[in-house]
């Protein structure tokens, strides 16, 4: 797991500041990769790298180029599958120096080029430079199916700017940071802001599946991967797909332990970290296993007795009000951007921990997305039968969004700049458009950039092994009652460990990260009202209606209209900007 940012001038001309750039990205990006970094500088661009060694400590130094001098890679992230690649590879007769994927993957690109992308079975990011063919080279910036990784992207008259993270870019002196409302608003509806947008104009995410190809100044997008259409071409019955499910995530599971470091498991006791803790065990791992919760609201009961029956070595780590009140502000600045996910915190506080034991976690999420196990899913279809479109504005008010709530901003944004991924609800049927939703959107967005972004702040990776395109294209091919059964979802899932699983796992509701929001609020309502201060309205003075947010805020406290998770994203986003701009 690593950082890199760089730049890439549109006249072809390297700028006499580049060390001053790369000192500064290399200082920005230093918790992503304390182990070992690295600067290139070429015709016309300049990159900067930091390595989290997990594979190969002693090599694979980055930025790193080939033999030929002509093309090279600044890459972030792991992918799993490098050694049967690099098998392949040598069998063509294709040499190797070291024994990190970074190799495997530039090998693979100067062989195939950008066609190569999709045959990587992993997360990352990375920025690709080609100088075979065309003197002023061409540029990739590329981010892996699924989106676990993040990548952003600054373009203006002059240059591109890039990186892991979004604070580094607006370090650099002389960029247009002017606040895009669209972003904002796309925000304060979901809580997180979806992609392409940021909430800078000039400033973009890469998204999930796709890259970005420079050439001449110019930029396009490309798309390599999709998400499969929801077919329901599996043959097997319900046992079958179960017993296959469960093969899968074995295979996946066991890719997951590559690694020279140590590797944990975050273990709620729920049916998704549950089940990759019997597959641990079934392939003979035993990964010091964590768990978080507040003294009466956790799950420590029940992820003490699946670590007991697992044999793994397990930390409980009680929080608190006052402790997430205290760490507020750190937690908000590890963010790097805006993220209203309240489990933000407790996971922050965790990591902790964490680090005291291991470098890599692994973790459960992808599998409500892909299996239906959020409630939202069910009262969407239970309600009656409605047009599309109202199906789609139902589906999202259950989601916790405010696509129905008054924004409090002074620039009309159109509706559907907010829905650009709406086509992937429109074009399947009801379950599997609202799955499909989530894992474009909140997936690579909000849970993946939460992870990235929290254990990341404290040098640590996350893994998923639900998240493999391999599942994803089976997952996609089951009938929609072997994910959304009778009585809950993730039917599948269930079926698939019930003779490991105690009945209390697998058949109790899904809890998650649970945070008293409406304490912590009331905790921090001085600190709360004083970011509403006139004076310090900072970049977003002219967009947000900041006398509207007050009335909110009196509304709520009053107990007029109690609106807590409405009150925690205003909140994130004030404290984030009074963090960064002042």
């Amino acid at each position: 797991m690593c950082g890199f940012a760089g730049i890439i001038w549109k006249n072809g001309k390297t700028s006499k500041d580049t060390s001053e750039f790369l000192t500064c990205m290399d200082s920005m990006l230093y918790h992503r990769g304390p182990d070992d970094g690295g600067n290139y500088v070429g015709k016309g661009f300049a990159v900067a790298h930091r390595r989290l060694s997990i594979i190969d400590a002693n090599h694979g130094h980055q930025p790193m180029v080939s033999d030929n001098g002509r093309v090279g890679i600044a890459y972030n992230g792991e992918i799993y599958n490098f050694r049967q690649i690099r098998r392949e590879l040598e069998e063509q007769g294709y040499k190797f120096q070291t024994d990190c994927d970074t190799e495997v993957f530039l090998t693979l690109f100067l062989r195939d080029g950008e066609a190569c992308f999709d045959k990587l079975d992993g997360m990352f990011t990375a920025f690709i430079w080609d100088f075979r063919i065309h003197e002023n080279g061409r540029f990739y910036l590329v981010r892996d199916q699924l989106g676990i990784k993040p990548l952003y992207l600054y373009e203006d008259e002059s240059k591109f700017a890039f990186s892991s993270e979004l604070l580094p870019l607006l370090k650099i002196e002389g960029l247009d940071l002017a606040p895009d409302p669209v972003g904002l608003v796309s925000y304060l509806t979901y809580r997180y802001t979806q992609a392409p947008y940021t909430l800078f104009k000039n400033i973009k995410r890469v998204e999930a599946g796709t890259y970005v190809h420079i050439h001449q100044g110019r930029s396009s997008k490309w798309r390599f991967w999709d998400l499969p259409l929801n077919d329901n071409s599996c043959e097997l019955n319900e046992d079958e797909a179960a017993a296959e499910l469960k093969r899968l995530l074995r295979e996946s599971v066991a890719q997951k332990q590559m690694s020279d470091v140590p590797v944990g498991l975050l273990l709620s006791g729920g049916l998704d970290s549950s089940a990759i803790a019997v597959l641990c065990a079934d392939i003979g791992v035993s990964l010091t296993s964590f768990n978080i919760g507040f003294p009466d609201l956790n799950e420590f009961s029940y992820s003490k007795a699946v670590a007991k029956k697992f044999n793994l070595p397990h930390f409980t780590v009680e929080t608190s009000l006052e402790e997430i009140t205290a760490q507020f502000e750190r937690v908000v600045a590890a963010l790097d951007e805006p993220i209203a996910d309240p489990a933000c915190f407790p996971l922050h506080i965790l990591c902790n921990s964490i680090k005291e034991h291991v470098t890599v976690v692994l973790s459960g999420e992808g599998s409500d997305e892909m299996l239906g196990g959020y409630p939202q899913y069910r009262h969407v279809l239970e309600t009656p039968p409605s047009p599309q479109r109202e199906k789609f504005e139902q589906f999202l008010n259950f989601s916790w969004y405010f696509g129905q709530h008054d924004m409090p901003v002074k620039r009309c944004v159109p509706v559907s700049r907010l829905y650009l991924q709406r086509i992937y609800f429109e074009e399947r049927s009801l379950l599997d458009g609202m799955l499909a939703y989530d894992l474009k959107t909140w997936l690579p967005e909000n849970l993946m950039a939460k992870a990235d972004k929290v254990l990341m702040s404290h040098s640590l990776e996350g893994r998923f092994p639900f998240l493999s395109p391999k599942i994803l294209k089976f997952v996609s091919s089951l009938p929609e009652d072997f994910k959304l059964g009778s009585s809950d979802g993730k039917a599948v899932l269930r079926r698939a460990f019930a003779n490991d699983l105690s009945k209390s796992v697998l058949t109790r509701p899904k809890m998650g990260f649970s945070v008293p929001v409406n304490d912590l609020l009331l905790q921090m309502k001085e600190r709360l009202y004083s970011l509403l201060n006139p004076e310090e309205k900072g970049i977003f003075a002219d967009l947000i209606d900041y006398k509207m947010l007050r009335q909110d805020f009196d509304d709520h406290f009053s107990g007029q209209r109690e609106n807590s998770l409405w009150l925690w994203t205003i909140f994130v986003l004030l404290q984030w900007q009074s963090l960064v701009f002042d």
